[in-house]
């Protein structure tokens, strides 16, 4: 009864939601979505309704800025917002509230004094989230590879969102997070050993980047990550409230547990 209840309570949030969008704004980002998002172009009729109200309430909410002299266009807006709808569109957290400055870059960036060059940051000091646009755009044109720079940087900021909110209201499940970096941990461990070829190496590095790394070939690779590791996929599965292997609805009862 509790689930069913929530449900209704959140198709009936963005119902009220899609009465203060114009169709417009709306056959743009469904047409743009259609060109980039395989997760979107999947999707079915209902669902795809929901993933364009989402987006479009995420970048009502963020502040999009670039580099002096680096034009950001509507189509690359939507874009950037499909990639933290996708991750989020089993959750109630559909929007950045501590990280909600998003910052484009024509090409890889580095910070002042240093000489590292980044394709991509989140930033807490800045509490902003720095993007190159051509490793983002890569991301989306391939996209069965494991690699999406837009998906692996909104990875960390909902680990980080979740931190900062107390145990009440967690964007992810305590004791689901639990069971994640206790499986996290021996996929590292797996990595670190070349026991898998499926996780690309840089997940090896710690948890917070095991998170991303796994999200991206959670959304990308769905069918391999399953195979090599099912609990750690069904793992995955709980926490974000969806299953990318069902691509026409993918949160389908997971969203209501």
């Amino acid at each position: 009864m509790i689930s069913t209840v929530r449900y209704t309570f959140i198709d009936l949030k963005y119902r009220l939601y899609d009465l203060f969008l114009s169709k417009t704004s709306k056959a743009e980002c469904h047409d743009v979505l259609m060109q980039w998002n395989s997760y979107f172009k999947g999707l079915g009729e209902r669902e795809k309704k929901e993933f364009v109200i989402r987006t479009l309430r995420f970048l009502g909410s963020a502040q999009i800025e670039s580099e002096k002299g680096f034009a950001v266009t509507r189509e690359m807006q939507l874009l950037l917002g499909s990639a933290f709808v996708q991750i989020t569109f089993g959750l109630n957290h559909d929007v950045l509230e501590y990280f909600n400055r998003i910052v484009l870059f024509s090409k890889n960036y580095t910070y002042k004094n240093s000489n590292i060059y980044l394709k991509g940051d989140v930033n807490p000091l800045t509490r902003s989230v720095n993007l190159s646009w051509p490793a983002i755009e890569s991301g989306f044109k391939s996209s069965s590879d494991g690699i999406n720079l837009a998906l692996h940087e909104f990875a960390h900021c909902l680990i980080l969102e979740n931190s900062k909110k107390n145990y009440f209201q967690r964007i992810l499940h305590p004791g689901q997070l639990k069971q994640w970096e206790r499986l996290g941990i021996k996929q590292i461990a797996r990595i670190r050993q070349g026991q898998t070829t499926v996780f690309r190496k840089y997940g090896g590095t710690n948890l917070m980047e095991m998170f991303a790394v796994a999200l991206e070939t959670f959304f990308e690779r769905p069918l391999d990550f399953h195979a090599d590791a099912p609990e750690f996929y069904n793992c995955m599965c709980f926490l974000l409230k969806q299953d990318p292997r069902h691509t026409e609805n993918p949160t389908r009862i997971l969203r209501t547990l």
